[in-house]
């Protein structure tokens, strides 16, 4: 239904003690041809509100796409990555695949800095920071093992 009245839902999986949570659009590809977008690892109500107002921007015109820089949204600079098909093939996206079906929209990643400006793949990232978000621009195999290469093994179900 809230993909009927504004255009794109976001749901929200909770973290865990094994995986940090993240969250998600659901619509956008449908209404306005614009890929999908998800975040991961920061609080549940800044990951919901972020990805509102990214989607906000898209449905009012604006031109948004892969390595764009955004540092008007949140205090942390953020970043567009293209998400990664074989991440699409995973539980990740339960909702989007529910919505869709056997289709798979694309995906960008909204990637934030640490305090400090500095990504995930930049060196002196807050170390504290290191597996809250994945790298979903690269293969699942060729990330890092970490809590988000585990999504669908055994024991996480």
């Amino acid at each position: 239904s809230q993909v009927g009245e504004r255009g794109w839902a976001v749901p929200g999986i909770l973290g865990d003690d094994d995986l940090p949570a993240w969250s998600y659009s659901v619509g956008l590809w449908l209404t306005s041809q614009f890929p999908e977008l998800v975040i991961c690892g920061a609080p549940m109500e800044n990951m919901t509100a972020i990805v509102d107002s990214i989607a906000v921007r898209v449905c009012e015109g604006a031109e948004i796409g892969p390595d764009d820089v955004i540092e008007d949204i949140c205090p942390a600079r953020l970043i567009l990555r293209p998400v990664h098909l074989s991440w699409r093939m995973t539980s990740m996206f339960e909702v989007s695949d529910e919505f869709y079906g056997f289709v798979r929209p694309p995906y960008l990643q909204v990637v934030w800095a640490d305090r400090n400006g500095r990504y995930p793949w930049e060196p002196r990232f807050q170390a504290a920071f290191a597996d809250s978000q994945p790298i979903l621009w690269l293969p699942r195999d060729d990330n890092p093992p970490g809590p988000w290469t585990r999504i669908d093994t055994p024991s996480r179900g």
